[in-house]
């Protein structure tokens, strides 16, 4: 079987390149696992040679791993979407990491080894389409999209992790921090279409949420009733509340208890969900998928059961 490590250098702050390929190198040639290295050379190029690579397999089994963060690993899903022989893993170097995190029975994602030796399981995607940077795409998501005030934390702490001594997790709650000055809501309309067309949103909200996965901005636990497994996606939705109420309900949101506070049921929306439209109600909105923002226009969504194996590395 083939394995292929594609290795983002700029990935957690550039740091650890060098030796994490040697340890890919060292340890594939111990275990007998023939796997090769390459380094992307910037946004969409590991999407490219994913794409490239699974094309030329002819069916032959592979696995892909994706070396940096949530955007790598999203790239390399999309790259090897539609090639059932193709599983994909996750070596998370990046700065959140969050989709490994919903994987608490597996063993150490960082360990080549348990890599190599990893079982594959099948796991959903979200699949969206629409006006998204300017032009129609359609793509997957693994993990979750993210709009309104949680879009414009994770803006703001991409830019906060570039700095020395920052990590994903500070860099998001000095983020969450900023963003509470601001509080700046977003205008949406939201149409679940699974079986008969509902309108569950249509109006001023402070974020918005469209969840394969539990974790979002370094381990924020935002949609703890997500599975990436079962068939569904969650939206969750949370009114534009008053500072002092999402003061007292953010460490609950952080550790993924918010659902059971009191006032839960009267400011936060959960549905799940197969199909959904999501339009702003005026110009466009950013939409952040796996950690990647860009503005977009009407975009539509749709889960894709059991889309892709996804590689557990052994205890």
């Amino acid at each position: 079987m083939q394995n292929c490590f594609f290795v983002n250098p700029a990935a957690g702050q550039g740091r650890g390149t060098e030796k994490l390929t040697e340890m890919i190198r060292e340890t594939s040639a111990a275990l007998g696992c023939p796997a090769s290295v390459y380094l992307t050379k910037g946004i969409g190029d590991g999407e490219r040679k994913a794409l490239e690579m699974a094309e030329a397999l002819a069916g032959a089994p592979a696995r892909f791993y994706a070396c940096g963060g949530d955007g790598t690993l999203n790239e390399i899903i999309n790259g090897a979407a539609g090639f059932p022989h193709v599983a994909v893993g996750c070596v998370p170097t990046g700065t959140g990491n969050d989709m490994v995190r919903n994987f608490p029975e597996a063993g150490d994602f960082r360990d080549i080894a348990a890599q190599l030796q990893g079982e594959a399981r099948f796991i959903d995607l979200i699949r969206y389409s629409g006006m998204i940077g300017g032009r129609f795409q359609q793509r997957y998501c693994a993990n979750m999209f993210n709009i309104g005030f949680d879009c414009n934390v994770v803006e703001l702490a991409g830019r906060l992790k570039k700095k020395p001594l920052i990590s994903g997790s500070v860099a998001y709650l000095l983020a969450v921090a900023g963003m509470f000055i601001r509080k700046k809501g977003i205008s949406l309309r939201l149409t679940d279409e699974t079986a008969e067309t509902e309108r569950i949103l249509d109006g001023e909200v402070l974020l918005c949420s469209v969840a394969n996965g539990s974790y979002c901005g370094g381990g924020i636990c935002s949609s703890p009733q997500a599975r990436v497994d079962d068939g569904f996606f969650d939206i969750n939705i949370i009114k534009d509340v008053p500072r002092r109420t999402f003061l007292r309900l953010f460490p609950k949101y952080k550790e993924g208890t918010h659902l059971q506070a009191p006032e839960a049921a009267q400011i936060i929306t959960v549905k799940r969900s197969t199909a959904a439209l999501l339009e702003p109600k005026e110009g466009t909105f950013f939409l952040c998928a796996d950690g990647e923002i860009e503005p977009a226009e009407q975009v539509a969504f749709a889960i894709e059961p059991k889309a892709v194996q996804f590689i557990l590395p052994r205890k």
